[in-house]
């Protein structure tokens, strides 16, 4: 009799367990409903068509295409969509592509993808940009489409010219010595065009490293002049070389390189004009040859 009570007992509590599990996926069923994703839309008033020799960095426009995407309603997780190139014969170092993020809650949101200047010389390109979304978001297909023309070409030639340094020397009762520091040589750095006889700045601040740009000139002849504006030493009697290293480079061209002229000596006098190098430049190419 025992034994039969507590079979009863036993199959009541199994009874009420698979009661409970039945119950239980009753009231869950409403989160096993099929999920349908939602769609990103993405669309541009961008300019299409760029200019790469005129991009202002201080006008957006010129360089900049912005693209928004939009949801047809509010998501409880953000919408993340990465703006990827999908075609056209640009490279990758034409353009930077952002990513857009739309905030959970939020409808819209918008990323930029920039053009660049990268000085190279190719000729008219395109780019063809798309989304791709990440995590559980369809995208309606959209792609915008951009023309880069008129090649950005740098034809500036960067010079830095130092002649930083200093030399000791005994005085004439052999008692004592004297240093002199060659930044003391004000020295001014000039192009001088041969076909007319013109002077250009290539750095003339007082400073003992100047610096300056050779570019938008006509295509010719020039020299590299090293003018002695000031030289307090000039009458100490010292003939010790100022050693004057110049460097020069071209930035997205292979000219670049520098050389040290020991034109400038000590006692050299102010108002002297001396011919460290002669430039050829023709078009955006230039020839350095040191004298």
């Amino acid at each position: 009799m025992k034994n039969t009570i507590k079979n009863i007992g036993l199959f009541a509590i199994v009874a009420v367990f698979f009661a409970s599990c039945e119950d239980d996926n009753d009231n869950t069923g409403a989160s096993l409903l099929n999920y349908s994703p939602a769609t990103v839309t993405l669309s541009s008033t961008s300019n299409t068509v760029f200019d790469e020799s005129a991009i202002d960095a201080d006008d957006e426009s010129t360089y900049v295409v912005t693209i928004t995407a939009t949801l047809p309603s509010p998501q409880p997780v953000n919408a993340v969509i990465d703006l990827v190139q999908s075609g056209g014969t640009a490279s990758a170092s034409d353009f930077s592509a952002g990513t857009i993020t739309i905030p959970a809650g939020s409808l819209t949101a918008s990323a930029d993808v920039e053009i660049m200047q990268t000085g190279d010389i190719e000729g008219t390109e395109t780019l063809d940009i798309t989304g791709k979304a990440r995590a559980n978001f369809n995208i309606t297909p959209y792609t915008f489409s951009a023309s880069i023309e008129n090649d950005y070409i740098n034809d500036h030639l960067e010079f830095s010219t130092t002649w930083s340094g200093s030399y000791t020397y005994e005085l004439s009762t052999g008692t004592a010595e004297n240093t002199v520091d060659f930044c003391g040589v004000d020295i001014d750095v000039l192009a001088y065009e041969l076909a007319t006889g013109n002077y250009y700045d290539l750095g003339g601040t007082g400073s003992c490293t100047e610096t300056g740009s050779m570019g938008e000139l006509p295509d010719g002849d020039y020299y590299v002049l090293l003018y002695i504006y000031g030289n307090p030493y000039a009458t100490l009697g010292q003939t010790e070389i100022v050693p004057v290293s110049i460097s020069y480079s071209q930035e997205h061209f292979d000219t670049s390189g520098s050389f040290v002229s020991e034109a400038v000596t000590l006692a050299t006098p102010e108002q002297e004009l001396l011919a460290v190098a002669q430039i050829t430049k023709s078009g955006y190419n230039f020839t350095v040859t040191p004298l």
